[in-house]
């Protein structure tokens, strides 16, 4: 079996091109151990979606042609780019389904394109991890910090960009730090810039230098945030930086850590932010707070208190949410991000988010690939988790030198379309959010409401404009 595109031909001589047409094969994966709290049973859940063009290598699992056995349903993924000069209208075209001796079968497409544009820069800031040294692991053979290692780096996070995901920095385009912990750009600017402009960066991770900043290492670590921030400051990038100092504060030495670390950095170079994946009310008060230490805070939706973050919204703080696992009290499920949950799960966050106004997400990796075998094993983290921490899958088993997308990776990206939708339609958007996201336990289910959803608040962005 194979698939083809042709062009999408518009009113006159307009054309969206077929080579903005991708066309995926859906590879299924067997789910043996149902993820805590899935109501799904054991059994086959398509996800990897394998590039229909032949691959550059022979693959493990191709995308066409392809065989079909009788009674089998073989879905396809079907992405189409509308560059930004695409005049407004309706276009059509058809998709040719091909098999050897028989009769192929012609499905008519109609596409619209609105008379608006999405910002090329995401509204929405994300921090999805690194990628590093990860890769190695779906990408055996290369050298780290190779030219080949950074190409296949730079793949990734292509892809990540263009799912209007914020792509991490890597540490080879990092302005190096002198002993007295003064950077010097002057190796790593041009590279820095290109990526930044390029990949559309929303969000700038300052990591600390290793040592005893708290310490010993103190004025090394002063110096280092003194010029990192002025350095990111002449480029216009300084409102996009902040300080990750503890992840998960969970305890009373982390929370102490945490306020010792802020006031630091706060008083190293005003400004800068500290960002912290945790909410403003402590799940212990004998901990104390972190008001005054935190600028970004980034609750689990689990734990989401929506007076507290208002609260900290008003003082000019900025609050992200984040998710990993299935946390929560059982009856108050939030979207689980695991493989074996409904995929609208991976688009509804974006809504909650324009509900309570959040400024970002965040999630701790895409190409968590340690721990199995993710093209025939999608259990993963202490093989409890099916697809936890997976949105890529690497490209080595599709004969590819890069990543292969995920259909949650896809329902993710319309989320985060969504959001720019959300925000463009202003007073109707917001309405919009609050009706189909109700809170981080209460959504709409029903992708067929969210499609005329996100129909609705395209005509009222075109009744803004008028």
């Amino acid at each position: 079996m194979t698939a083809e595109a042709s062009d999408l031909k518009g009113e006159g001589d307009r054309v969206i091109e077929r080579r903005h047409i991708a066309i995926f094969r859906e590879h299924y994966l067997e789910i043996r151990t149902p993820t805590p709290k899935s109501k799904e049973a054991p059994g086959p859940i398509p996800d990897p979606l394998i590039p229909a063009a032949r691959p550059p290598k022979p693959p493990r699992f191709g995308g066409m042609p392809f065989a079909l056995p009788a009674n089998v349903n073989q879905p396809l993924w079907i992405d189409v780019y509308v560059p930004k000069t695409t005049a407004p209208g309706e276009y059509t075209g058809m998709i040719t389904v091909s098999s050897a001796g028989q009769r192929p079968v012609v499905v008519p497409v109609t596409l619209t394109v609105w008379d608006f544009e999405l910002p090329e820069i995401p509204t929405f800031r994300t921090n999805f991890g690194g990628l590093g040294r990860r890769l190695l692991t779906g990408h055996a053979g290369l050298k780290p910090d190779s030219a080949p290692y950074r190409a296949l780096e730079r793949s990734y996070a292509e892809a990540m960009a263009a799912h209007r995901i914020c792509p991490p920095i890597p540490p080879y385009l990092r302005p190096k730090m002198g002993p007295d912990g003064a950077i010097d750009a002057k190796d790593t600017h041009a590279g820095l810039k290109e990526w930044i402009q390029t990949l559309h960066v929303t969000g700038i991770r300052v990591d600390l230098p290793e040592g005893d900043p708290l310490g010993k290492d103190r004025g090394r670590t002063v110096k280092y945030l003194q010029t990192m921030w002025a350095y990111l400051k002449e480029n216009g990038w300084e409102k996009l930086a902040y300080v990750f100092p503890v992840d998960e504060p969970s305890d009373q030495k982390k929370y102490d850590d945490v306020r010792k670390l802020a006031k630091l950095i706060h008083e190293a170079q005003p400004g800068l932010k500290v960002f912290c994946t945790e909410q403003p009310v402590p799940e212990n008060p004998a901990w104390g707070t972190l008001v005054g230490s935190v600028d970004i805070w980034a609750p689990l939706w689990a734990q989401f208190d929506e007076k507290s973050v208002a609260e900290r919204q008003k003082a000019g703080e900025e609050v992200w949410s984040y998710t990993s696992f299935c946390p929560g009290k059982p009856g108050e499920d939030t979207p689980f991000w695991e493989l074996d949950f409904p995929l609208l799960n991976y688009r509804i966050p974006a809504w909650t988010s324009r509900r309570y106004s959040l400024a970002g997400l965040f999630y701790w990796t895409t190409v968590f690939w340690l721990e199995s075998d993710v093209w025939t094993n999608p259990l993963t983290h202490k093989k409890q988790f099916n697809g936890e921490g997976v949105l890529f899958y690497p490209g080595t088993d599709a004969g590819l030198d890069g990543p292969v997308a995920s259909m949650r990776l896809k329902a993710l990206r319309d989320g985060l379309e969504d959001y720019e939708y959300l925000v463009l339609a202003g007073e109707a958007g917001a309405a919009k959010a609050a009706a189909i996201a109700a809170s981080w336990t209460k959504w709409e289910t029903d992708p067929v409401k969210i499609a005329a959803a996100r129909e609705e608040l395209a005509k009222a962005i075109l009744e803004r404009k008028k």
